[in-house]
């Protein structure tokens, strides 16, 4: 099966013009943009004009939700009720491109544990995902490095009791302390496979946030002959330059070409 390999703007501080031209340049099949670095204007036709850049010239395009300042499960009301309303407005705007697919995050941020509420996470989250199916946006769930989500077995319970999908990331999921104390990456991918609509490929994140290159992918071969076998054919390259992405993509082409 061919690999379809998007590129995820978070490699790049340019324009969102000049990353969609790079990415069509380059020969990618679509850009996930980072909504960090890029917000979605209020007023509908700059938004409008913003969405024909992106997708111009058949580009595909997926998203990921801000993290930086929304934690819906925040221990606050207060930040948790605006994180909610916050992408909640996200998700309508997004219907002017579905379908399409957003990421969230969970625990972001490395933010601990008890400053988030368990059953608040699960209904903010249940309702995003309402909210995403009624508009032709699938939310997915993301596993970090740490914290609930980086445990498959959690992560696959709060998918399921949210009724969201899950974007699995290889690279958080090589740093979680599951793989880190022995579970082996491919058993990760296997807990969490079924509800899996979006992946992230890269080597891992560092302490310090930096997604690696690949260097090797054949080491991680398990995992992505399994991704394949289930229909996972499009890969969000998540890498943190422009020269890390470029060397993924070549270390995942010797792989697909044997």
């Amino acid at each position: 099966m061919k690999v379809e390999f998007f590129l995820s703007s978070s490699a790049f501080r340019q324009a969102p013009g000049e990353v969609a031209s790079y990415a069509r340049a380059h020969d990618y099949a679509g850009v996930e943009w980072y909504l960090d670095l890029l917000r979605l204007p209020v007023a509908p036709s700059a938004r409008t004009r913003l969405f024909d850049r992106i997708r111009g010239d058949g580009l595909g395009a997926r998203f990921h939700a801000p993290a930086a300042d929304v934690e819906l499960g925040h221990r606050d009301p207060e930040v948790a009720g605006a994180s909610l309303r916050y992408l909640l407005m996200y998700l309508g705007f997004l219907a002017e491109v579905a379908p399409t697919i957003l990421t969230v995050h969970v625990g972001s941020r490395a933010i601990p544990m008890d400053l988030l509420v368990w059953e608040r996470t699960l209904e903010h989250l249940r309702q995003a995902a309402e909210a995403g199916g009624e508009r032709g946006v699938t939310v997915c769930l993301e596993n970090l490095k740490a914290g609930w989500t980086s445990d498959p077995h959690r992560l696959l319970a709060m998918a399921e009791a949210a009724g969201c999908a899950i974007t699995f990331d290889l690279g958080h999921a090589s740093a979680s302390p599951f793989v880190r104390e022995g579970g082996a990456l491919e058993a990760f991918c296997a807990v969490v496979g079924p509800r899996v609509a979006n992946v992230h490929v890269y080597e891992i994140e560092t302490p310090d946030g930096r997604h690696l290159p690949l260097e090797e992918a054949a080491r991680h071969g398990p995992t992505l002959d399994a991704l394949l076998a289930a229909g996972h054919s499009t890969w969000v390259l998540e890498l943190s330059t422009p020269e890390d992405l470029e060397q993924t993509r070549q270390a995942l082409r010797a792989y697909e070409q044997g």
